[in-house]
């Protein structure tokens, strides 16, 4: 069976099942990141998509090995509240529910406030927040190996997990400033680094981890270019987290030492363009993150201790001074609304930021007025007048002036209303590409409602007591652990 009984009350799950659990986990993040290259290179689709079918089952099967552990839990048991005191299984149990009812969710929430395509929606985050509990659940309830070979593989998927946050600036499609990119991963990494460490009572533990999460995004890498698809950056920061395990005095030098490496990598791989945020923006973050953290770790000397620390403070109020209030987090994309009609959109580059944009409408021509071109990335909005040049037939040129991923707008007007239809286009890119797209509605294109503010200020709270309760329940483990040494 999936469970096996140690030398304790416990019932754990079998490293032959964690083993399981930690693949559909793979497969999981994998089909992400190819749901998200399918959706940037072909557009909106139907559900059943193989990016989707592909998560479906491997969701499923995870959720299976979750069942069958807490239905032997229970027979063993012969009692709910026992079972549920089995380390590991409350949590594992409760991801699994919410990443299911994530799905009926996201659809009400589509219905109510249109299709939204911001990774941080509410019900999209709320599938991060369950998904990594699920996966902390597991790690937590895994009996124990002697290589330590699922711990890691199943720490990837945690740290995986936690880390879809920044999926969209991975991936060249930032919705938000890029400011943003750099502490989204410092809190999700180190509270993850942090769960590993005292979850995985090994030497290594968090550079194992790390070391099968670099193996599995090489792997979503290469089997996207094979497949034709946008591929994600390489993870080069992620390494940083790596130097948790080190020797350090105490835990501000541990985290700090890893927040500054993090920082370093970061700030480096966007200056070499191995990844595709701006190394100005990470820069922002990265320098006082860095300075603060180095003075963390000399403060762990005695000789140092009152200097470090008070340079810890000073730095810090300089950290937020140099940060300045960050740019409002608006989303470059409203989200797809009704559909009109078919658009066939062409874009030609000249290799130095210059995108001609073409557009022909035969079936709704003489309906549509021409707006403008739009270009959007990461919060910024670039426009430029779009003209008709016949029936149903359009063009304007817009001028991108950064490097990465822009998403070009055709927008019309048409009774009254705004409609428009996109394609992905890199900056200095050179050709020309066409497809056909859907002319949709925009949605989010008024203010939220009161009704849509406290229903994602719910949800939000919903995926926040998963994660907080992942924390109690870690340190109720690491606390037991100790007793009993």
């Amino acid at each position: 069976m999936a469970v096996s009984e140690v030398n304790s009350p416990s019932i754990t799950l079998s490293p032959a099942y964690g083993a399981l659990a930690a693949a559909g986990g793979a497969v999981s993040l994998f089909a992400t990141y190819w749901d998200d290259a399918w959706h940037t290179d072909i557009g909106r689709d139907t559900a059943l998509i193989p990016p989707h079918l592909a998560l479906y089952g491997s969701v499923a099967v995870v959720g299976l090995v979750v069942l069958g552990w807490g239905l032997v839990a229970l027979a063993r048991t012969r009692s709910i509240l026992a079972a549920l005191r089995q380390p590991g299984l409350l949590l594992a149990g409760l991801g699994g529910a919410v990443t299911l009812a994530a799905a009926p969710l996201d659809a009400f929430w589509h219905d109510a406030f249109g299709r939204d395509a911001v990774l941080w929606s509410p019900p999209h985050m709320l599938v991060v927040f369950a998904s990594t509990t699920m996966a902390i659940g597991l790690l937590a309830g895994l009996r124990p190996t002697r290589h330590g070979i699922v711990e890691a593989a199943l720490s990837a998927v945690v740290l995986g997990s936690a880390l879809m946050t920044v999926l969209e600036y991975d991936t060249d499609v930032p919705q938000f400033s890029q400011i943003l990119y750099l502490p989204v991963v410092l809190v999700s990494g180190l509270l993850t680094v942090a769960m590993i460490r005292a979850l995985v009572p090994q030497p290594y533990a968090v550079t194992r981890g790390v070391g099968f999460y670099i193996a599995m995004r090489l792997i979503v890498v290469a089997a996207l270019i094979l497949l034709g698809r946008s591929s994600p950056d390489l993870p080069l920061a992620v390494l940083g987290f790596a130097v948790a395990d080190l020797p350090w005095r105490g835990h501000a030098a541990r985290y700090g030492a890893t927040g500054a490496a993090v920082a370093a990598l970061a700030w480096l791989a966007s200056a070499l363009g191995v990844a595709s945020q701006p190394a100005a923006a990470v820069g922002v973050v990265a320098a006082p993150v860095i300075v603060v953290g180095v003075a963390l770790v000399l403060a762990t000397s005695w000789r140092a201790h009152a200097v470090g620390a008070t340079a810890t403070a000073l730095l810090t109020g300089a950290t937020m001074l140099m940060l300045g209030p960050i740019p409002e987090a608006i989303a470059h994309d409203p989200g797809q609304g009704q559909p009109v009609t078919s658009v066939r959109l062409t874009v030609v580059g000249d290799g130095r930021g210059n995108v001609r944009l073409d557009a022909v409408a035969p079936d709704a021509g003489s309906q549509l007025v021409a707006d403008s071109v739009v270009a959007r990335r990461g919060g910024q909005m670039l426009t430029a007048p779009l003209n008709q040049i016949g029936t149903g037939k359009f063009t304007g040129t817009i001028r991108l002036p950064e490097q990465g991923r822009w998403f070009v707008y055709a927008e019309f007007g048409r009774a009254g209303e705004t409609i428009e239809a996109w394609l992905p286009v890199e900056s200095g890119w050179h050709g020309t590409t066409s497809a056909e797209r859907e002319l949709y509605v925009p949605a989010g294109t008024r203010p939220p409602t009161a009704t849509q503010i406290a229903s994602g200020a719910a949800i939000y709270a919903v995926g926040l007591i998963l994660f907080a309760l992942a924390l109690v329940q870690t340190r109720g483990i690491v606390r037991r652990r100790l007793n009993a040494a």
